[in-house]
């Protein structure tokens, strides 16, 4: 049986994708949440799953995809992936790239009252088949708040791309096209917030009484974080917390 373990920590070869389809997350003392650690090389390899998806789309669709709009921060590492794979395939629909910036999380599980945009579409959106990317789905409140706003400046569709789904989120959004799916309580950590989840997690640990040792046994042992990593920034964020 594949364990979060050995994916965490296996060469590239040996990856098992169908495992991160529908992975659980970790548990950690005196923690409410699960935590979730992908790898880069396991990401990439979501993307192109996700990829195919689309240009099944963009195939068979009357009215393919023109926009696509990378929702920051969560969006661009999956968008940019995204892009390498549709952009080059000179038989296919054009789809232009661009960006749009929405804030609801302060921190692991805490959210704004609502979301709020601060930074408006990159693109015209108007009369415009438009996929909004992200990389995780977990209430849903993003995605339909983003997918209003896009309609209101004009959009003739708005979809959404997420890597994972979240239970409330495909009840209150679903997305069109996603990877695989987590448990509510999963705290999923991709590559491109690494340093920001331990920023905001390792204080957290501190105050309920982890040393300073604990944390990076949480991170190295349990989570999976490369130690160059929290050898880096262990110590600083430790006595910043």
């Amino acid at each position: 049986m594949t364990t979060y373990e050995q994916q965490v920590h296996c060469r590239a070869a040996d990856i098992d994708i169908d495992f991160w389809r529908t992975p659980e997350g970790v548990a950690i003392p005196d923690d409410e949440l699960r935590f979730l650690l992908v790898p880069d090389t396991v990401e990439a390899m979501m993307v192109g799953e996700v990829a195919e998806q689309i240009k099944a789309f963009q195939q068979s669709a009357n009215e393919p995809i023109t926009r696509a709009l990378m929702v920051t921060m969560g969006g661009l590492l999956p968008g940019i992936l995204l892009h390498d794979h549709l952009v080059h395939m000179p038989s296919a629909p054009h789809i232009a790239f661009g960006s749009i910036g929405v804030s609801l999380y302060t921190g692991p599980d805490q959210r704004r009252p609502k979301p709020q945009v601060v930074q408006e579409s990159s693109l015209e959106v108007r009369d415009e088949v438009v996929i909004l990317v992200d990389d995780l789905g977990d209430r849903g409140d993003t995605l339909r708040f983003l997918s209003e706003h896009i309609t209101e400046r004009g959009a003739r569709r708005v979809m959404s791309l997420a890597l994972f789904m979240k239970p409330r989120a495909k009840t209150v959004c679903p997305a069109n096209f996603y990877f695989g799916e987590l448990t509510q309580d999963t705290w999923i950590i991709t590559p491109r917030e690494y340093v920001e989840t331990m920023a905001k997690r390792i204080p957290v640990w501190k105050q309920r009484g982890a040393t300073q040792a604990e944390c990076q046994r949480r991170l190295v042992d349990l989570i999976g974080y490369p130690p160059h990593l929290v050898d880096t920034y262990l110590e600083t964020l430790f006595e910043q917390g």
